[in-house]
This record gives structure tokens, C-alpha cells and sequence, in this order.
């Protein structure tokens, strides 16, 4: 079984810093949940939300409100930021529209401007995405209200009529709509989840029903195939790889407990504790094989993990379990997860993840052994409630999802290292956000490591390989395995970890603010970043004022770990 000690290079680093933060780390973290409320007042909304009904009145007299990156974006050149109020900022590219009627490459260097909703409207979550994640193309942004309901502006993939809004022009697409109609004419329900993906967003009801919507060439979880202007019910499952129709061949339609957005694929997991896979860059977890697959599917590898590590949820209907070390042959493997899958499906009641569940802070904090699912180019992620985070990546092209491994890797499907199946990259972990290019993890006792790519030192915050400043691209800064990240001082226990495609920020339980990566730089395809545009995406609020509420904007190309809201 898996042990709770970061990886073995790393355990030096990580000992010079737990030490000077164990005594006061259990009582910040205690604390994150309030820091990353963005409601003052203790009444709840319909959609279980916490409201801030009266709390911008009751501070009319603050001249200046922190706003907190989201906690994933994943535009190509913008960042989101939102305060306490809930009202939304944006901020670097919006030629897609600034969600105030404007789109204009000449904003890309202005200052962030609030996203304008109808009066009343208080945002608790947003992101956006972009095609191809790159600097070139459009990006479709989404936003979640404190009444489950669902607001969107800019452009998918096929233009603004696929962002789940029906036929409305360009001009009306670059200003917050609510998406109040389904695909069959119902009204939308009350959505307890926002997720996107690079031209689809994915809206999860209270009744545990998916709503997909975007561009239909890729991506897009539907039992048809074809664009989704409208949201669309994605709960069918099929056995089928590859991208097609799985009304014919489907394997019944389950309920979803929780879904996950990411790059070019997405997953989800159903109340029957199973996890599905689908999207561009689909595996089934055991081998090399890369589908773009359609409908959600049964992950292998994601499946087995969870089995091996929770045998009193996971069983044959004759109570047999998953010891991988009990099962000598792939065979015997195969016919047991099978097995136990087949158990899992036909049970009556629900199973270990139980009905639909809101997130907290980015996780799934109920029971459910899957506590969080992710998804970068080419390389799933799966963090377990016991601290646990299993990496693998999807087909043979080391490009692409390597570099998100963070572990040992091996091209030997005999070695339990194989690098296209499930394993162990880091324990003890509380969450993960990621890049374009490369990712992090929070520790249950406040540390931040990075790895992957860090050509601007966006991976760790400080450069690993030579003496160049951040600010300048060097290719061959790699982090392979977790690295704890520069900058964050030693007695500060980090609580929340916000990520776009080429910039972090850690954020303490005290609400302290630290930004690393870019600066000016933008994604450029997939994985990299680099300077084929410029946008500011952190900003330095310390110096915020009256007229500049948002401070100073970092406008080096790329920064190392700094301090930007104490």
C-alpha cells in the first residue's frame, strides 16, 4: 500500500520547511474555509450557496476589496479574479469579449474590469477555456452564481452560438447571458457544478444530471454526436471506444456524483463509485492507446487504483477483492476488476459516493474516495481522500503528458512505474491545479510543490536549471519530480492554490497572496508557454489605491515567486 512521505529526492528540501510550521499549521488551515468564502453572511441560497446579500452595503465604506484569483482557469492569455461580494474581474486577453459588451485586443495590457451580470447576481465560481489552449484562438468563459444558475460570454470553437445560449450574435456574446433552456426545451435545474473543457462547459444539476454544451467535434460526452448550442443530458455510458453515437451501444445511464473539467479530456465519477473517462486524449489507464473518445467509459487503470486501495467499498459479489499481488497473471487482474466493476453497477443502493455533491474549495470532500479527478494534455490525475496522487499519461509521444508525471516513469507495462498506468507521484496531498504546461500540489500541512515544464518559471517559481532570470525562456528547465516552490516563506501555511495556463498564486489561510510565471507570457499550444502575445495576468495589490483598485500589474514577462496581497 501506498506510504505518506514525499518522494524520496525531495524529503531534504521538505524537512528544512515542515519543521518551522508545524505548531501553527493546524489551526490556520482550519481557518482556509473562511478565507475562501466569499460571503459575510450566514444565510444559505436555494442552490446551497453561501449568500452575501448584504454585505457590499454593509462595507460601502471600504475603499478596496480583495479579489482572489479562481481557483482553475484555463485561458490561453486571461485570468479571472472574484471577491468576496462575488463580483467578477477579468484581466490579459479579451478579444472575446470582456464581459462588459467590449472586445478589443487594446485591453489586453488595460486594467482588469468587472464582469457585468444583472443587479443582485453574486458569482461563487468561473473559468474559461480556449481552443487548442492557445494564444491564437477564442476563449469561452463561464460563471456559476449563488442560486445555481449559469452565466456565459465570449466564443467556443464554431463561434458564439455554441456557449449555451441558442443563435445570439457576436456583439451579444461579449456580455454575460444566463443558459436557461435545455436541448429539449426544459428549463436548465439547479446547477451545483461548473466545469469546462477547451470548447465544451460541462454544468452539473442538483439530481446528479450532466448538461454539456460547445463545439461537438471533440470533447462532447452526448449519447448523439454534433454541436451543442443548447446544454444537452450527458449520463449515458458505453463499453465502445472512439468517438460515435452510443445510443446503440450503450451500457445504461448512471447519475453522477461528481465531474471534472480539464484540457482535452474529462471524467467523472457516478454514484456507483466508478470512474468514466472521455474526450480527445482518452486511455483506458493500462495502455498506450490514445482514443478520442465520445461517450463516458469505464477507466481501467483510474477504476483499479481505487479498488486496491479501498477493498471494504470495492467487491465481488462474493466479497472477493483487488490485491494486485494476490493476482499473478493480468488475466486473473482483468477478471477481478471486472468482476468487482460488474458488483459495483448492479447494486440498488447507492454506492460509496452516494448522491451529487458540491465541491469545496476545488475537492470533493464528502466520502467518496475520489477527492479529486484532473486532466492536462495528455495526462490524467487521480487524488484520493487518504492523500494520495496517481499520475499517469495517455499514447507514447513524450511531448505532451511526461512532464505532468511527477514520479519515476517506465516504458515496460511489467514495471508498477509504467508510465501509462496509474502511479504514485506524491501523498499527503490536500489538492492539485495545473497549467498548461506544468502543475501543483497543496500538502495536508500547508506546502506547495510544482513540476513539469519551467522555461519561465512557472512550474516551481524560481529557476531550476542555470542562472537565468525568470523573465527569460529556458527550454531545458524541466522539474521531473515534485519540487517544493521558491518564494512562499518558511512559517506560512499555503490554504488555497489558484492556477491559469502560464501563472500560479498560492494563498494563505490569513489571505496572504503569492504569484509566479507570467507576467506577460501566454499559452502557445498545448503545453508551452511563451511571448507570442502579451497580456498582464498578476497583479500586485498591495499597491492598490482608490483609482487602481487592482494595484500594479507584473509587466516582466515572467516572475519568480513575489508577494502581491498581504
Amino acid at each position: 500500500m501506498p506510504g505518506t512521505a514525499a518522494p524520496a529526492s525531495e524529503h531534504g528540501q521538505e524537512g528544512k520547511r515542515v519543521g518551522s510550521r508545524r505548531g501553527i499549521i493546524g489551526a490556520a488551515i482550519a481557518s482556509a474555509a473562511a478565507l475562501c468564502a466569499f460571503a459575510l453572511t450566514a444565510s444559505t441560497t436555494a442552490a446551497g450557496f453561501q449568500s452575501s446579500s448584504h454585505a457590499r452595503a454593509e462595507l460601502a465604506t471600504e475603499a478596496m476589496v480583495a479579489a482572489y484569483p479562481v481557483r482553475q482557469d484555463m485561458s490561453p492569455g486571461s485570468a479571472l479574479y472574484l471577491n468576496r461580494f462575488g463580483e467578477l474581474y477579468v484581466t490579459g486577453d479579451r478579444r472575446s469579449g470582456n464581459g462588459a459588451g467590449v472586445a478589443s485586443t487594446a485591453l489586453n495590457l488595460a486594467p482588469p474590469n468587472q464582469v457585468v451580470f444583472p443587479e443582485g447576481v453574486r458569482i461563487v465560481d468561473a473559468g474559461s477555456s480556449g481552443n487548442d489552449f492557445n494564444w491564437g484562438q477564442q476563449t469561452l468563459f463561464s460563471a456559476l452564481d449563488d442560486q445555481g444558475r449559469v452565466w456565459t460570454w465570449g466564443q467556443a470553437w464554431g463561434g458564439p452560438t455554441l456557449i449555451g445560449r441558442g443563435s445570439i450574435s457576436a456583439a451579444e456574446s461579449r456580455t454575460p447571458g444566463q443558459v436557461t433552456t435545455t436541448d429539449t426545451g426544459e428549463a436548465l435545474p439547479e446547477i451545483i457544478d461548473l466545469q469546462q473543457i477547451e470548447n465544451q462547459v460541462y454544468a452539473l444539476d442538483v439530481n446528479g444530471t450532466l448538461w454539456a454544451w460547445g463545439y461537438g467535434g471533440e470533447n462532447m460526452p452526448t449519447p448523439t454526436t454534433g454541436n451543442k448550442p443548447l446544454p444537452s443530458r450527458a449520463n449515458t455510458t458505453t463499453a465502445t471506444p472512439g468517438l460515435g453515437s452510443c445510443v446503440s451501444n450503450s451500457t445504461g445511464d448512471v447519475v453522477w456524483h461528481t465531474v471534472w473539467g480539464g484540457y482535452v479530456s474529462a471524467g467523472g465519477v457516478a454514484t456507483n463509485g466508478l470512474i468514466y473517462t472521455w474526450g480527445w486524449d482518452n486511455s483506458n489507464g493500462v495502455s498506450t492507446t490514445q482514443t478520442n473518445q465520445g461517450c463516458p467509459i469505464l477507466n481501467q487503470g483510474a477504476n483499479r487504483v481505487l479498488f486496491e486501495n479501498y477493498p471494504d467499498l470495492y467487491q465481488t459479489a462474493d466479497g472477493l477483492t483487488y490485491d494486485p499481488q494476490s493476482l499473478p497473471t493480468e488475466a486473473e487482474r482483468t477478471a477481478r476488476y471486472e468482476a468487482i466493476v460488474a458488483h459495483a453497477a448492479s447494486l440498488a443502493a447507492p454506492g460509496p459516493c452516494s448522491a451529487p455533491v458540491r465541491k469545496t474549495n476545488g475537492v470533493d470532500a464528502s466520502e467518496c474516495p475520489v477527492r479529486q479527478l484532473g486532466f492536462s494534455t495528455r495526462a490524467p490525475r487521480l487524488l484520493l481522500q487518504n492523500g494520495d496522487l496517481y499520475t499517469w499519461m495517455v499514447s507514447t509521444d513524450t511531448t505532451y503528458g511526461f512532464y505532468f508525471l511527477g514520479r519515476p516513469s517506465s516504458t515496460s507495462p511489467a514495471d508498477p512505474n509504467f508510465r501509462n498506468r496509474p502511479a504514485l507521484a506524491l501523498s499527503n496531498v490536500d489538492s492539485t491545479v495545473s497549467g498548461v504546461g506544468s502543475m501543483q500540489a497543496l500538502t495536508r500541512d500547508g506546502l506547495v510543490y510544482g513540476w513539469g515544464r519551467n522555461n519561465f518559471c512557472q512550474a516551481v517559481g524560481e529557476r531550476t536549471s542555470g542562472s537565468n532570470a525568470c523573465s527569460s525562456n529556458v527550454s531545458a528547465d524541466i522539474v521531473t519530480l515534485p519540487r517544493p516552490v521558491g518564494g512562499i516563506p518558511d512559517d506560512v501555511p499555503i490554504a488555497r492554490l489558484s492556477s491559469t495556463q502560464c501563472a500560479a498564486w498560492a494563498t494563505s489561510a490569513d489571505g496572504g497572496v503569492w504569484g509566479w510565471g507570467g507576467g506577460t507570457i501566454v499559452a502557445t499550444g498545448w503545453v508551452t508557454c511563451g511571448t507570442a502575445g502579451a497580456t498582464y495576468k498578476i497583479h500586485d495589490q498591495r499597491a492598490a489605491t482608490v483609482s487602481t483598485p487592482f494595484g500594479a500589474p507584473i509587466t516582466a514577462t515572467s516572475t519568480a515567486t513575489t508577494p502581491v496581497l498581504e
